[in-house]
């Protein structure tokens, strides 16, 4: 597959970087004076789990607490392994699973998909007490929600300029395909599956699409 980033801008050729999120924000997040794996999560949901949300907080927290645990509890300990199956997720799981087509169903949110990888953790995971300081994990937090809240006005820009070449293209299926990735991140997961089922029709397909990433 060949590469090629969305960016915050409409071009001719329609080429963008899709760095973060979805959904309109909520609010602001709790201030904690400790935060378990659950908390971490409860958070990330309330931004949005797409893709560079993901790779933010994977780099900035769950990198450091996997490799802590490995130190402190050991390779084969369930929260050292279970800290590394996330990192995984965070780190370009969620992403290949938005580009490859699995995250195709309007069910099959950033909140879902961070659902299914936690799905059979155990209490001890989930439990398990975040080494950093509260203070550095509210901050990385706070730097998600407020990059989402901004690029999220750049989307439905975005948005516009794909609908207007799709116009002229109906048939293009891998301008549907770019459109279901941009509805996805955007949160209209319903506008999302319909997109995807279009370019799929079209004849859109994983292995020969241009996106290897968002």
């Amino acid at each position: 597959m060949k590469m090629i980033y969305f960016r915050p801008t409409v071009s001719k050729t329609l080429f963008w970087r899709v760095r973060s999120m979805a959904k309109k924000s909520t609010g602001k997040l709790s201030t904690r004076k400790k935060y378990t794996v659950k908390n971490l999560i409860a958070d990330l949901k309330k931004v949005g789990c797409t893709p560079s949300i993901l790779d933010t907080v994977g780099r900035e927290i769950v990198y450091y607490e996997w490799s802590q645990a490995q130190y402190q509890l050991g390779p084969d300990h369930p929260v050292t392994t279970h800290l590394q199956s996330l990192l995984e997720f965070m780190r370009g799981g969620c992403e290949h699973q938005l580009v490859s087509g699995e995250l195709s169903r309007a069910a099959d949110t950033p909140t879902a998909a961070i659902n299914a990888a936690i799905k059979g953790a155990p209490a001890e995971f989930l439990s398990y007490e975040l080494l950093r300081s509260p203070d550095h994990i509210k901050k990385v937090l706070d730097g998600t929600m407020e990059d989402r809240k901004r690029e999220v006005k750049q989307y439905k820009v975005i948005e516009k300029g794909i609908r207007k070449k799709l116009k002229e293209e109906p048939d293009n299926a891998e301008l549907w395909n770019q459109l279901r990735l941009l509805l996805w991140l955007i949160g209209k997961y319903k506008d999302s599956s319909e997109a995807f089922k279009k370019a799929k029709k079209l004849g859109w397909n994983a292995e020969e699409t241009d996106y290897v990433a968002v």
